[in-house]
């Protein structure tokens, strides 16, 4: 299991690179603000009609994972301190939980679910009633 530096460093580069994804794909700019989450469910939209169109789940994982490292970042930045873990005990291995303000997220799970399940998994509603609403 990597160190909470390791996973820090590692939340840096993905969320650089779910910049990058935004910009050159998407012709988007991320600026890490809550109204910039709405962005992302349009790009994971976007990336879920891909997938149906194609059926291929090629770098599918790893797209999920620098959004959720975005999404980890806008949490951070504009509500407070974050713990951002590898393992769950519960859920399991590699599932990425989030512990923030005596809550557990999964943004990685929310980003997997919305490119994979489409709209019903809709990322800014789940964001907005998990964060938002709650601040």
């Amino acid at each position: 299991m990597p160190k909470q530096t390791d996973l820090q460093k590692l939340k840096e580069q993905m969320s650089l690179l779910a910049e990058r994804i935004a910009r050159e794909g998407f012709k988007i700019h991320l600026d890490y603000s809550v109204k910039s989450i709405e962005q992302v469910e349009h790009i994971l939209g976007k990336i879920h009609d891909e997938y149906k169109s194609t059926k291929s789940e090629e770098g599918l994982q790893g797209i999920a994972f620098e959004f959720a490292a975005y999404i980890v970042k806008v949490i951070e930045q504009n509500f407070g301190d974050v713990e951002w873990q590898r393992n769950h005990s519960t859920i399991g291995e590699n599932t990425f939980p989030l512990q923030w303000r005596n809550s557990t997220l999964f943004p990685f799970g929310w980003c997997l679910k919305r490119i994979y399940d489409g709209k019903e998994e809709n990322l800014w509603i789940k964001f907005k009633v998990s964060v938002v609403d709650v601040t």
